[in-house]
């Protein structure tokens, strides 16, 4: 364990990095470890590479949570476990990723550098957690006030810049230039996650979408060929708001600042193929979130809004779970499942 965090016990208890702040909002749950480590068995015996247990795991905690926000009845009590489930995930593919290949060139490149115990970014993370349940402790129709918020927030919480950029760091990966940055070494794989920055609210995958992302496709496209104007309408904005095509662009092209330059030249191709298809996963319900946005806002589908609400908080943790992970070199990863 990280000496500095465990002496001033910024660890959870599951040896996540953590605050009092952050514990309330988003409680270690060995119970729910238990259950998604049970149910991800079999996937996990399916991995190319025992390297990339991790990362996969993190990946269908995020489908499998994804589910049960937009098709079930999540109360409140158990949702902060989810919240810390896709944070904890996240920290642990950070640290099996740094382990196994080394510290991402993209962290000099963007000149991060953090030290123990990582308060600020911790409080930080609170805080986005704070203001997704804050809201949702007011109601739905709250929740339906502030999706519009969520899509035009930029960079790595917003509702719509995720979207794009988890969806453009595939296509960097597996696309040649100007598209992509695909190595020599590595085959081509275009099919694998299709999206530009032109075509926006457009992204397609070769693997098949779960069936809660088809039912909110489906629902998007009746929304805003239904009325085109509302739809125009949320994506201009109002004032002080930025363009969510422009958003949309910006979260496709980042990837290339993160995950380019050679970023996966050291991976074997067991790995490669495993993250290239776990992060594609992801994605699902990162596309389900943005969909459901416009949908509630166009339908004013209170309900849907709340669930867009919940599926934004889970994935608020995954940017900062990965980075800690990566930075925190003296931490442990837990036995899996």
């Amino acid at each position: 364990m990280n000496a500095i965090l465990e002496q001033n016990n910024y660890l959870d208890g599951m040896g996540v990095p953590a605050v009092d702040s952050l514990v309330s909002l988003a409680p270690a749950s060995a119970k729910l470890y238990d259950e998604l480590t049970k149910g991800f068995a079999p996937e996990s015996a399916a991995l190319n590479s025992p390297q990339s247990y991790w990362i996969a795991f993190n990946a269908w905690i995020t489908n499998e949570l994804s589910r049960r926000i937009m098709k079930t009845e999540v109360s409140d009590s158990e949702f902060g476990g989810f919240l810390w489930a896709a944070y904890a995930s996240s920290y642990w593919g950070g640290m099996e990723l740094r382990e196994n290949w080394g510290m991402p060139p993209a962290m000099e490149r963007l000149g991060i550098a953090l030290e123990p115990p990582y308060l600020e970014t911790l409080d930080n993370l609170a805080a986005t957690f704070n203001s997704r349940l804050s809201v949702m402790a007011q109601g739905n129709d709250k929740c339906l006030d502030y999706v519009d918020d969520l899509l035009h927030e930029d960079l790595n919480a917003g509702a719509l810049w995720n979207t794009a950029y988890n969806a453009g760091c595939q296509v960097i990966k597996t696309e040649d230039a100007p598209i992509g940055q695909r190595r020599p070494h590595r085959r081509p794989q275009p099919s694998m996650v299709r999206i530009n920055t032109r075509d926006f609210m457009r992204v397609d995958y070769e693997l098949p979408a779960p069936e809660y992302l088809r039912v909110l496709r489906s629902a998007f496209e009746v929304a805003v060929t239904s009325q085109p104007e509302t739809y125009e309408q949320i994506i201009v904005g109002k004032d002080g708001q930025k363009d969510l095509r422009e958003i949309w662009a910006g979260g496709v092209g980042f990837g290339n600042t993160s995950w380019g330059d050679g970023a996966n030249d050291a991976w074997t191709d067991e790995y490669f193929d495993d993250t290239l298809h776990w992060s594609t996963v992801v994605n699902f319900g990162l596309e389900a979130v943005s969909l459901a946005c416009f949908a509630a806002l166009i339908n004013k589908d209170a309900d849907l809004a709340r669930r867009a609400v919940m599926g934004n908080a889970m994935y608020a943790g995954m940017a900062t779970g990965w980075l800690l992970g990566m930075l925190n070199v003296e931490g442990s990863l837990p036995a899996r499942g």
